[in-house]
């Protein structure tokens, strides 16, 4: 292939790869991502009201538990002997606080315990309570403030600086038998900032699970998938450079990747063969061509190329075939007995079949002639001859043939179907025509043969229809009158000019337009020679 040109191999299985890496992140890493970040509001909503109802229940659970402790230290104080004293692990005697009831609960800031008492006169019996008992097993995910808090609300003790303004979840629950309540606060920024590492940590793992070990299986995948699309490149790229019998295999992961490569496979294919087909028909045509051109050189070369010597006759001729060979062909020779013998003929269709046939009819003509001067016998004897050979092929032709006495003037002449001779003499012109059918139709019972007189300064033109049916760009014939107006014109010049001048203004009738027929034009005028 002389335009092949190697190329540089591409690289279209890592570019596919990568982008389909880069459409999986697109179509799933950032739409999770923005589905997260629609249901963050909602969550964190959802999770700030989990918070609350957690704090709700263990404000109850913490005040139940409170509750139930001061109840069975009341119950074990109530049952406890007062002779026995302060004896005890638990039980401690103190004076009486002032204004308290027999069942007492009191806060001490110094020893950060709650006493639970009952009045015995100026003494009384406490057990004290460790408030880090309060506030023990606090959530870890999050702090969260503890108070005991009075009726009026004052907080008389936190687990830590309990705060009193800012942003918070709170929940509170009385202690059931005595005047305080559990109080519970946690900060708002601390349920979000665990929410906020919540998400975080969450939207991590779906990059992780998704991005990159999805990412890594999507890449592996592709690179597989792509495998068949590289081999069908690396096959364009071989045939392209020359290796036209590079075939695509199928791969079992093909899958339409596989359809192409049979189709470019069969496409490749069907070039070759066109290929091939159009080369075949380049041999043929150029095979075809040299028969045709050896078949114009042989035709060319059996036409007279010089019209014979004869006093007082001037001759010129114009030949010109729409096809390298034709039907046409006209023949000019002299006779033993000095007569010149004149004949022009078209046989039907173009090209070699054509070219054989008009060459047997003229070696026919020639043969017969060369025996006998009688014309009706020289048409009936060639007819018969001419019809062993194209009847069958109905390759039938026109005739126009003559026999010319040079020393009487005298034409004899006679028409099988071809288009009537001009004879042009001072004043106007005449036809010379007889009748009768086309050489090769069928046999012939006679031949009709008619004579005239030629003068000095008559002018005989015989031609093929080829010269009347030349058309221009309108399909516009020529046309008989034309073709006669043309010649009446001409009819004082010489048979050359009468030739030249005919031809041209046909010429410049067509414009150039390609004819679909031949042309053939023969002019005979008489002149006075130093003979006369």
């Amino acid at each position: 292939m002389a335009d092949c040109h190697i190329t540089k191999k591409s690289r279209s299985s890592f570019s596919i790869t990568l982008r389909m890496v880069s459409v999986s992140i697109l179509l799933l890493v950032i739409p999770l991502f923005l589905h997260n970040l629609f249901l963050y509001r909602q969550e964190y909503q959802e999770r700030l009201s989990d918070v609350k109802t957690d704090l709700q229940l263990l404000a109850e659970e913490r005040a139940h538990l409170v509750s139930e402790m001061v109840r069975m230290d009341w119950e074990l104080l109530d049952s406890w002997d007062a002779s026995l004293g302060a004896r005890g692990r638990f039980v401690e005697r103190i004076p009486t606080p002032q204004g308290v009831t027999d069942h007492f609960l009191l806060l001490s800031q110094s020893r950060e315990a709650l006493l639970v008492g009952v009045k015995e006169g100026y003494s009384s019996f406490v057990i004290p309570v460790p408030l880090a008992f309060i506030g023990r097993d606090m959530p870890r995910a999050y702090p969260v403030h503890i108070a005991l808090v009075n009726q009026q609300g004052k907080t008389l003790w936190g687990n830590q600086a309990f705060p009193s303004t800012g942003d918070f979840l709170q929940a509170q629950h009385p202690i059931l038998g005595t005047d305080l309540s559990i109080h519970l606060k946690v900060r708002q920024s601390a349920i979000r900032g665990l929410h906020l590492a919540s998400y975080y940590w969450r939207f991590a793992s779906l990059v992780f699970f998704v991005g990159v070990i999805g990412g890594l299986f999507v890449y592996l995948l592709t690179r597989r998938i792509s495998r068949p699309l590289q081999e069908l490149i690396k096959t364009m790229q071989r045939v392209s450079e020359g290796a036209v019998h590079a075939r695509y295999t199928p791969d079992k992961m093909g899958f339409e990747i596989n359809q192409l490569g049979v189709q470019f496979n069969e496409t490749l294919d069907a070039l070759l063969k066109q290929a091939r087909m159009a080369e075949e028909e380049r041999i043929r045509r150029e095979r075809l061509a040299r028969e045709f051109h050896i078949g114009h050189e042989i035709q060319a070369n059996l036409l007279p190329k010089h019209v014979p010597g004869l006093a007082g006759v001037d001759i010129a001729t114009y030949y010109s075939a729409s096809t390298e060979v034709n039907g046409d062909f006209y023949d000019l020779f002299l006779l033993k007995n000095g007569h010149l013998f004149i004949a022009m003929s078209d046989v039907a269709g173009k090209g070699i079949q054509a070219c054989l046939f008009s060459l047997g009819l003229r070696s026919i003509l020639r043969s017969i002639a060369s025996m006998t001067t009688d014309l009706a016998e020289i048409v009936l004897r060639a007819n018969d001859l001419y019809l062993m050979d194209a009847h069958d092929l109905a390759m039938f032709a026109t005739l126009w043939v003559g026999l010319y006495d040079p020393k009487k003037k005298i034409l004899s002449y006679s028409s099988q179907g071809h288009p009537p001779a001009i004879l042009l003499r001072k004043g106007g012109h005449e036809e010379l025509w007889t009748e009768g059918i086309a050489m090769g139709a069928q046999t012939m019972d006679g031949a009709v043969v008619d004579t005239v007189k030629l003068q000095v300064g008559d002018s005989l033109i015989l031609y093929t229809d080829g010269m009347i049916e030349a058309h221009n760009m309108h399909n516009e014939l020529f046309g008989k009158k034309r073709f006669q107006e043309c010649l009446v014109q001409e009819a004082v010049a010489t048979a050359q000019q009468v030739v030249d001048r005919t031809v041209e203004t046909v010429h410049l009738f067509a414009k150039g337009v390609p004819q679909h027929d031949d042309m053939t034009l023969l002019a005979m005028r008489l002149f006075r020679s130093a003979r006369d």
